[in-house]
């Protein structure tokens, strides 16, 4: 008989998850849990920073070259539901369509950053891709930064908009003051 822990069946999104419990629901079934405080949700992440520029680069290349732009990540995914992906547009054409390594890298930085500050880390891109591509780093990157820049995490309050869909003049970066 052979057994296996929790940790081996369950998606990286969930080990790393420090939600436990909904923060948004109509009616929560079963009791609420204790919430996972002691995950380190960026561990792999900062593990990526932690590399040279060329480490980082290469890692990303590599990940990304397996990429055949079946667009199954962006089809999966609950925040892709523009009426017209830039990726579909011809007027104007914003990126090649090929799956040439530079058009699949500025796809997947693009969409990064369309989903940034609203990603959730569902896993959805992951678990649909057939390529087996480590989408979450670049998302959970995206994620860490939003967080550290904009101290907002995206899924807690939904009175509060994402911060790269707002302008606020009071920005404490200078590029807004020039």
């Amino acid at each position: 008989e052979e057994t296996v822990t929790k940790n081996e069946l369950l998606p990286d999104n969930c080990i790393s998850c420090s939600h436990r419990n909904p923060v948004l629901y109509d009616i929560l079934i079963g009791e609420n849990v204790e919430e996972n405080k002691d995950t380190d949700e960026f561990g792999k992440i900062k593990e990526y920073e932690a590399k040279t520029s060329d480490e980082r680069w290469d890692y990303f290349s590599q990940q990304i070259g397996k990429c055949i732009r079946c667009y199954a990540c962006r089809n999966a995914c609950p925040l892709c539901y523009c009426k017209e992906c830039c990726v579909d547009s011809s007027q104007p054409q914003w990126f090649g369509k090929s799956i040439a390594l530079s058009d699949a890298q500025v796809f997947h930085i693009m969409r990064a950053f369309h989903v940034a500050g609203r990603c959730v880390d569902c896993g959805a891109c992951v678990r649909a891709c057939p390529m087996e591509i480590d989408l979450r780093f670049l998302n959970k990157k995206v994620e860490k930064d939003v967080r550290e820049l904009f101290n907002f995490e995206a899924g807690i309050n939904l009175d509060e908009p994402p911060p790269l869909s707002v302008f606020r003049p009071d920005d404490p970066d200078g590029f807004i003051k020039g």
